[in-house]
């Protein structure tokens, strides 16, 4: 597990701007020159593709409505990301590219049923040689890979407490990482001055932070976290 602690992070790949999009091979080819690990994100589509996408609809990256669970793979593919040449890959396309060269952290993006889309994943993932965690906002995710594919490392990511209204987030935080048995933490910088840092410690959980986009916020993640994830700064 050492390259949780060792690789800094790049978020959703060294994406710049509407130049590189994020979660583009451009942006995952970027980070790899600099020797950097990748978080990306990954959805289900209509026809069951895994593809390397955050938003559930393509607005912000493509001007268009469609929600990506909606849509057949052959049909995201069509469209551009940006004004740029770059498409939405799938995540087989991915780790072809990356093929083991720097680790992968993987957010799934599910929010329905679990079950389908965390057994094709772990397919894929079976076959793959490099280093790589997954990890996720739903708990019931990371359960799953604890009961299915143990090998696999996993995180549980917290945050958004108050957007969630999560009451009582310290019982929240301590009953996901039990039943998760998460090997490390993925927590928002806002939580940073919480006692979630100080149960991470205890427990002896490596916690990574997210997303670090300044100085200020990287200079204060370094006093308290083991990683960060990463957009537009030099680390």
């Amino acid at each position: 597990m050492n390259w949780i602690t060792k690789k800094p992070i790049a978020h959703r790949g060294l994406h710049k701007n509407s130049e590189i999009p994020e979660n583009s091979l451009a942006s995952f080819k970027e980070a790899i020159s600099k020797n950097y690990a990748i978080e990306l994100d990954i959805r289900i589509t209509k026809d069951k593709n895994i593809v390397v996408f955050h938003d559930k609809n393509l607005f912000r990256l493509c001007s268009n409505k469609k929600n990506i669970s909606n849509e057949n793979y052959s049909i995201l593919s069509n469209f551009n990301l940006y004004e740029t040449k770059e498409n939405i890959p799938l995540l087989s396309d991915v780790l072809s590219l990356v093929n083991g060269q720097v680790p992968l952290l993987i957010e799934i993006k599910n929010d329905g049923i679990v079950g389908e889309f965390e057994e094709l994943l772990a397919k894929e993932l079976d076959n793959y040689s490099g280093d790589f965690a997954v990890c996720s906002f739903n708990h019931k995710v990371i359960v799953w890979f604890k009961n299915n594919r143990a090998k696999f490392l996993r995180a549980i990511i917290f945050g958004d407490i108050k957007e969630l209204k999560i009451r009582f987030y310290k019982l929240v935080f301590l009953y996901r990482l039990y039943i998760t048995k998460a090997n490390f933490v993925s927590l928002d910088y806002e939580l940073l001055d919480t006692i979630i840092p100080f149960f991470c410690k205890l427990l002896r959980k490596p916690l990574v932070v997210w997303t670090i986009n300044s100085q200020k916020k990287f200079l204060k993640a370094k006093l308290k976290a083991d990683n960060i994830i990463f957009e537009n700064i030099k680390v």
